[in-house]
């Protein structure tokens, strides 16, 4: 039986990945999983009502656990994937990049930070069309995977950011110390 030889696939765009991770995998998976963990916790008290001030203060706390937990759980993986060659650098000069600290300790309160504005902010805005009692659990729990989708793919493509501005700095001081040695050879 002959073996079949496995042919490498060619790295996707910078942008495809980070449009299919942010969007998918950290914005609408984490919506679903944020809704139904909401939906489990509440689950006994289904007649319970929730105000603006309940709603902004779930999501200011969801947002910055879940873009802090975001970031220690997505640096890894998406390091993973530029060393297998997933997807490809070129293409990755413009974008978040330059906001991003080189500090994984500032950048990961960074994007905690940056989930819990954004998620507070659109569950503000999307809780004033809420009737005045506040919202039920169901709608709550839309509105919490609504926001944790939006929450995990901002958070998602600063993290992505953050890791790509990493590898493009270590691959300048690559570049510089070769060309160094270039002409210290010469």
């Amino acid at each position: 039986m002959a073996k079949t030889s496995k042919t490498p696939k060619a790295p996707k765009s910078f942008k495809s990945y980070a449009l299919n991770k942010c969007l998918i995998g950290y914005g609408a998976v984490n919506g679903v999983i944020n809704a139904a963990i909401f939906a489990g916790i509440n689950a006994g008290a289904p007649d319970t009502m929730f105000g603006m001030h309940d709603i902004v203060h779930d999501l200011a706390f969801t947002g910055l656990l879940l873009g802090m937990l975001l970031f220690a759980c997505v640096v890894p993986l998406t390091r993973m994937d530029l060393r297998k060659g997933v997807f490809s650098l070129s293409g990755a000069s413009r974008g978040a990049f330059p906001l991003v600290s080189a500090s994984y300790a500032v950048s990961i309160l960074g994007v905690g930070a940056l989930a819990a504005v954004v998620m507070t902010g659109a569950g503000a805005l999307l809780s004033l069309a809420l009737p005045a009692a506040g919202a039920t659990v169901t709608g709550m729990m839309f509105l919490k995977g609504l926001v944790c989708a939006l929450g995990g793919a901002v958070a998602g493509w600063f993290t992505i950011s953050f890791v790509v501005r990493g590898q493009q700095k270590a691959d300048e001081v690559a570049a510089a110390m070769a060309s160094k040695t270039a002409e210290a050879a010469l």
